[in-house]
């Protein structure tokens, strides 16, 4: 399994809020099988809590040929009581 830490820019989420992510892999978005994120948090709090949901893939229209690429997404909400700075950590299988 290959694990990629702090994937994309660090953004905050405020308490309550929720973020949606999409991952593709290059060249042209090629299909690499699991694909997991999880949110990496940035500033360690007590009693903090991001959660990540609705993990799923998504196939686009192409404009090239071949097949069409594959997007990864995933929901990302904060479950406590504070905004926290975090980014991605993802882990795929290929």
């Amino acid at each position: 399994m290959a694990l990629w830490r702090n994937i994309g820019g660090v953004v905050t989420l405020a308490a309550g809020g929720t973020h949606f992510w999409e991952i593709s892999y290059p060249p042209n978005g090629r299909d690499v099988g699991v694909v997991v994120a999880a949110p990496n948090i940035q500033q360690p709090q007590i009693n903090v809590e991001l959660v990540a949901t609705e993990q799923g893939v998504v196939a686009r229209q192409s404009r090239d040929e071949g097949g069409p690429p594959i997007h990864y997404t995933v929901r990302i909400r904060n479950a406590g009581a504070i905004g926290l700075a975090y980014n991605l950590n993802i882990g795929d299988w290929q």
